[in-house]
Formats: structure tokens, sequence, C-alpha cells
């Protein structure tokens, strides 16, 4: 056992790599406002009916809204052996989900391949990266879960431009297929390297905490059963859930709403989505190692009050004003990195590293009700006139609510520690 904990800690740079070169792989299913704008295009040319991206964002709904079920499926079998048979299944359900959205004809079909396949191989996979990362990373948690879930971000930064420039010259049937052949053999080739964190391994590193851990290092590792009877549980699975709605609301539709409130064109609506990509991507890396110093939920506390401010930005922009409609969503992006970057680690620093994969996925399930609750925001709030401050309204509201929730954590965690 001591054998194997050494050769883990002399490799876990290397984990940690492959479980980059993952997730950057994943980062493809939030180019959806790239290829969706596509693909209505070209089911109103197949049926002679108008088809808009607001009817086709409930797939992206579904793929980002069945991921946990998966995390959670995968993280059960990750916990017992190992990420790298986990992975490899979600990179061919990536593949094949790709594939297959490139034969689509209907949006019915678009709803099996990629609203099924690729978001359940995509929680598959991120269940596994980044609950392993955390695992193996115990002195630098925050690090190690901001560096993985921080590849999502540069994935979509980066294969946005890439899903644009193939569709213009190879139409999106071909951008999808070759984003499905990709990913897959690089998704399936890396799992390989991948390795089961071995047990005791975090015990390895006595000397190794973060702020949150200095506070109250738990003797305990609690199962999803106890996390959920556990008092802090409702204050952090809400602040998620106000998070992912914020995030998610813009995410699924950016393109869109650059364009119809801002009057943006094409190539530079497809720009703001590799804006907020990259802004989520720093977040979810920058907040990861502050947080490691700083605290998680302080943390938090301080990316929703600039999620506070992106609002109010984008409830002032109109028309034309594309350098304060920028500002705003980078200023959201970061905060929803953020969330995304820390919740990992303080996961395991509030329950115990021995069951985060499954703790971590039942948590969540938060992701789901914002996946859901986002788009469906953004349709309730679509005047058609480019008009969506009552949606920045209510987001503005639930990010002051989410204040309230760190607030309670803060004083239950303190509570418990005594």
């Amino acid at each position: 056992m001591e054998t194997e904990i050494l050769t883990a800690r002399r490799r876990r740079g290397l984990y940690l790599a492959a479980f980059c070169l993952i997730n950057f792989c994943t980062g493809a299913l939030y180019v959806w406002s790239v290829f969706s704008a596509a693909l209505a295009e070209r089911f109103t040319a197949i049926s002679g009916s108008l088809a808009t991206t607001s009817q086709l964002g409930s797939i992206f709904g579904l793929a980002t809204g069945i991921t946990p079920f998966l995390m959670l499926a995968g993280g059960i079998v990750n916990d017992r052996m190992g990420p790298r048979a986990v992975i490899g299944a979600g990179g061919l359900c990536i593949g094949a989900g790709y594939l297959l959205s490139a034969l689509a004809s209907t949006p019915s079909e678009l709803y099996l391949a990629y609203g099924l396949l690729v978001g359940a191989g995509t929680g598959l996979v991120n269940g596994c990266t980044i609950n392993t990362s955390v695992k193996f990373f115990p002195d630098r948690r925050g690090f190690a879960g901001g560096a993985v879930t921080a590849s999502l971000g540069i994935g979509a930064a980066v294969l946005s431009p890439l899903a644009s420039g193939l569709i213009s010259a190879f139409g999106v049937a071909c951008a999808l297929a070759a984003f499905g052949i990709a990913s897959s053999l690089v998704i399936v080739a890396a799992a390989l390297i991948t390795r089961k964190c071995p047990d005791g391994f975090a015990e390895s590193f006595p000397a190794a905490s973060g702020a949150a851990a200095r506070r109250r290092a738990p003797a305990r590792n609690l199962n999803w059963l106890g996390m959920l009877k556990s008092p802090t549980f409702p204050p952090l699975a809400a602040l998620f859930i106000v998070s992912t709605t914020m995030g998610l609301m813009l995410l699924s539709n950016i393109a869109s709403i650059a364009r119809a409130q801002v009057a943006l064109p094409a190539a530079a609506a497809a720009l703001a989505v590799s804006v907020i990509s990259i802004a989520n991507t720093s977040g979810r890396f920058i907040s990861g190692v502050v947080s490691d110093r700083l605290g998680r939920v302080p943390t938090l506390m301080i990316a929703l009050l600039a999620a506070l401010a992106g609002f109010a930005m984008l409830c002032a922009a109109g028309a034309g004003d594309s350098l304060l409609f920028f500002a705003g969503i980078i200023a959201i992006g970061l905060c929803f990195g953020a969330f995304v970057g820390i919740y990992p680690g303080l996961v395991a620093d509030e329950y115990g590293p021995r069951h985060n994969s499954v703790n971590f996925s039942v948590m969540a399930f938060g992701y789901s009700v914002g996946s859901i609750a986002g788009p469906a925001l953004l349709r309730w709030a679509d005047t058609g006139e480019g008009d969506f401050t009552r949606a920045y309204g209510v987001c503005s509201a639930a990010a002051l609510a989410g204040l309230a929730f760190a607030v309670i954590y803060l004083l239950l965690e303190r509570r418990v520690s005594k």
C-alpha cells in the first residue's frame, strides 16, 4: 500500500494533466449556441417551417440537466473501481452523440443524439475527472478542482471559433462529425493513463490543508445520506442552484442575446461565446487557488458581488453598447466559474474525501435545476424586442439570496465546528 501511495504521489501531476485534456474535449458541450444557429437554419430548410435557436435551447438544457445523474452513476463506479472505464465509456457516448447529431434531420432526433448521448457522456467523464483530481490533491483541492474545471472553459473558448470555422467551410453536419471523432479518440486514449486514487492517500498529507480545513479539519467521511442529513447541506445546495441558474441562462443563448440586445453581427456574437468562456475558465482556476488561502465560501461571496455588478451592466446595455455588454458577461462568467471550480473542493472539505465522487454528484443536481431554470427564465423574459431586463432582475435577486445562503452556511459551520 505504501508503494502504491508513493507511486501515486509521483504521478499525480501526470494524472491531473490527463484529466485536464479530457475535460478540454468535453468543453465542446458549451459550444451549443454556435451549433444551434446553424442547426436551426438546417431544420428550417428541411421542414419548410421556421425553427429558431430559442426553440432548440431546451436541447442544451437536457444535455446539461442529465449530467448530474450520470455523474452520480459514474461516481459510484469511480469510488469502487477507478476512473478509467467510466471515462472511456463516457468518451464513446460523446463521440456517438455528435455523430448522430450530424445525421439528425429533426429536433426530436437531436434531443436523443445531443441532449441524451452527449449530455450523458459528459456527465460520466466530468464526474470522474473532477472528483478524482480532488482526491489526488488533498493539499491543494482548490487548485486541482479549479484546473480541471477550468479546462472545460478553455475547451469551450478554443472550440467555439473552431466550430464556427468548420460550419462556415464544411457545414454543420461535418463540424459535428469532426467533433465526435476527435473527442472520442482523445478522451478514450487519455483515460488509459488515469488510475484510481489509492485508499489512505489523503492521510499521507498530514500537514496539508487549506483555509477551510484549518478552520475545521473533518475527522469524518460522510456518505451521501450523511451529507443530506447535515445541517450545512441545504444552504450549500441552494447556493449552488443560484449560481448555476445565473450562469447557464447566459451560456445557453449568449450568442442570441448578443444579437438581439446589442445588435452584434454573427462573428461578434460568436466572440461573445469565447469571451464568457474565457471568463468562466479564469474564474474556475483563479478562485480555486484563492479559496485555498482565503476560504471556499468567502471567495464565493466575492464572486456573487461580481455577478451583481455584471447584471447591473447588462441591464444598462442597449444596442451598440458592446463594451458594457462584454464587461457584464465577463463579471457573470467569473462568478459562474468560481462556483464550478470551488465546489468540488468545498464538498470534500465539508464532508470528507472518501465518498466525494458520489457526494459531489449529489450536490451537482443543483446544476440540473439551473440547466432547466436558466434557459426557461430566458424564454420567459424574451419579449422578442431584445429586452431581457426581467431575467437580469430575477438573477440579481437570486445573487442576493445566494449571499444570504452563504451567511447561513458560515453560521451553521461555525456552530458545527464547536
